[in-house]
């Protein structure tokens, strides 16, 4: 009786009631995902899941500049009806840059696929303007049900998106279609993510409809002009930091290896995703409504952090137990999987600490000061890699270096967080 009587007294706390919301939402979702794996790697072989995590790869990259970041303009504004302005400049700007990406591929198909060093993309280059639509769209969304408090909604399309991406991957590996891979499959779970959140979204956004204005647009973009002169920079150096592995192991090692790395890492992502990614709409939405109200988020920062950092310990210890198997699971040809796993732990572990957290660097418009630490990151991620090539042309010690990079980054930014956290107060 105790136990359920905290629970329930835990969950009218806003905070641990919205994040339990999205908690729902990202376990089924995360969850449908893992299950699928052990089928898919049965059904496709490493370099079908090297193409795939190429293709995701470059659509993170364009999808940072395809908003401009407005999207963390969402939360900002203390009145909806400057809110719904940002929204709808977000779908514009997002609109433009989906047309503009798919003239140049028509044009350019060739010149890209070879200086991009992509070209095992192949035609699947058509589709990935259409793919950076979906994703940014979608992104945009949730903001807007964020700050509406819709955590709901977010949840329900994280799971349309997953049942469908799973049903299409599986259907295409048993088909005659089998030699399209994974991508089919991504495609399809982004556009129901997208119908779905739209058709969720639609009551809340059409009774704004008489605020939305060119002008008061206008206004808002000049006032958030910091977001995509410093955020987009932050925004993208930060995932072309995250997919570099990727693009390098690609070039030096061969799709195989880039496909054990996306699973290896892809497995070690998504239990801790699974919290991750509802803190981090959460906190976002909490630490920006009490910095607008003049409240410091120190002890908010600090709170969260112990939390985390005993939910992340829980997580990994498990992940580490479960890497010895993981030829068991996902069959004898993924046997290295587990290696890669060890090795990512230490990095990803801190990763999934901060990566909540992260978001004050935009709330206290830190990002100017912050993208210069990301360059550096990203400069030594590429040595990483690139050492371990060029010295030991081996994989697993240039994975062992940038792991060393992720960790030592990631205590730094532990430091950094609670250092601009104390200032907050204004």
């Amino acid at each position: 009786m105790k136990i359920l009587s905290a629970i329930k007294k835990n969950l009218k706390n806003s905070f641990l009631k919205n994040v339990f919301t999205l908690l729902t939402g990202s376990v089924v979702s995360q969850m449908l995902v893992f299950f699928s794996i052990p089928i898919l790697t049965r059904l496709f072989d490493e370099t079908i899941f090297g193409v795939y995590v190429l293709f995701s790869s470059a659509i993170l990259l364009l999808k940072t500049i395809a908003s401009l970041n407005y999207e963390f303009a969402i939360l900002l504004p203390k009145r909806d009806k400057d809110a719904i302005n940002v929204l709808f400049f977000n779908f514009i700007i997002i609109s433009l840059f989906s047309v503009v990406l798919f003239t140049l591929v028509f044009f350019f198909k060739a010149q890209i696929l070879y200086h991009l060093n992509i070209q095992k993309i192949g035609s699947f280059i058509y589709v990935l303007p259409l793919s950076v639509f979906f994703i940014a769209s979608v992104t945009a969304l949730e903001y807007w049900n964020n700050r509406m408090d819709a955590f709901k909604n977010i949840s329900t399309g994280a799971i349309s998106k997953s049942s469908t991406m799973c049903v299409g991957q599986i259907t295409t590996g048993f088909s005659s279609f089998s030699a399209l891979g994974l991508i089919p499959g991504l495609l399809l779970g982004q556009f129901m993510n997208f119908i779905v959140l739209l058709k969720l979204s639609f009551k809340n956004i059409y009774k704004y409809k008489h605020h939305i204005s060119i002008n008061r647009m206008y206004l808002l973009v000049k006032k958030y002009k910091d977001i995509p002169l410093f955020n987009t920079l932050l925004h993208f150096t930060d995932v072309l930091s995250s997919e570099l592995p990727v693009l390098l192991i690609t070039k030096y090692y061969g799709l195989s290896y880039a496909g054990l790395y996306g699973l290896s890492q892809k497995l070690t992502k998504t239990p801790s995703g699974i919290v991750g990614g509802s803190v981090n709409q959460v906190f976002f939405n909490t630490a920006s409504k009490l910095y607008n109200k003049g409240q410091g988020l120190y002890d908010f920062v600090l709170k969260t952090y112990k939390h985390l950092i005993w939910i992340s310990v829980l997580i990994f210890l498990a992940l580490f137990a479960s890497s010895y198997f993981l030829n068991i699971l996902f069959g004898e040809d993924w046997n290295e999987t587990g290696l890669y796993v060890r090795i990512l732990i230490p990095w990803l572990l801190l990763a999934f600490v901060n990566s909540p957290i992260s978001s004050i660097v935009s709330i206290l418009n830190k990002q100017k000061s912050f993208v210069v630490y990301e360059v550096v990151l990203l400069i030594f991620r590429f040595l990483a890699i690139y050492f371990g090539y060029m010295l030991f042309q081996n994989i697993i010690v240039s994975l062992v270096l940038l792991s060393a990079v992720g960790f030592i980054y990631n205590i730094f930014c532990t430091v950094y967080f609670l250092k601009i956290s104390k200032l907050s107060h204004r």
